[in-house]
């Protein structure tokens, strides 16, 4: 028979590996990322420029100045939500390529951030702009007829982050 000191340490064993199994668990689980489905409806791709002029002698003359490009992109899901998100990059690198108009794309919302899945599996980072809820109803008339209801968080502040 055990002695009780000897019960005692394995009682005190056994929590102890069942804390260590526990928050490794929990360490596990915390690097998963849970993606949504959605369509991709829209890609925008502003160039944005501005000038800059210069009086001469003669008259004015105006430089380009190349602020950068501004990504805005537009998913649906089935649920009638739709989520605007955008970023800038100064670079001419093109982040709308990486995905269709109208196919299915998976993205995640974590703390006012939209974070669009690329085919590599990486990430495009964009700030949530918006997020409506898609109404139908039926006119008198019998016409169709959609209306957006504005659902929170939305930016109102928030700057875009650089396109990543």
């Amino acid at each position: 028979m055990l002695s009780t000191s000897k019960t005692e340490h394995n009682v005190r064993m056994q929590y102890k590996v069942l804390i260590v199994t526990l928050l490794a668990a929990q360490t596990l689980g915390a690097g998963t990322k849970l993606y949504e489905t959605g369509k991709l409806r829209e890609v925008a791709i502003k160039d944005m420029t501005t000038t800059i002029p210069f009086p001469t002698g003669t008259g004015n003359f105006s430089l380009p100045l190349h602020m950068g490009i501004n990504y805005q992109f537009e998913i649906s899901t089935e649920n009638n939500i739709i989520y605007f998100g955008s970023c800038w990059s100064r670079g001419k690198r093109n982040y709308g390529s990486d995905w269709v108009v109208k196919d299915p794309v998976e993205f995640r919302i974590d703390k006012g951030k939209l974070f669009l899945r690329r085919p590599s599996k990486s990430e495009l980072r964009l700030a949530l702009m918006g997020r409506f809820r898609v109404v139908s109803t039926k006119a008198e008339s019998g016409a169709d007829h959609q209306s957006f209801e504005p659902l929170p968080p939305f930016a109102t502040k928030q700057i875009e982050p650089e396109c990543h």
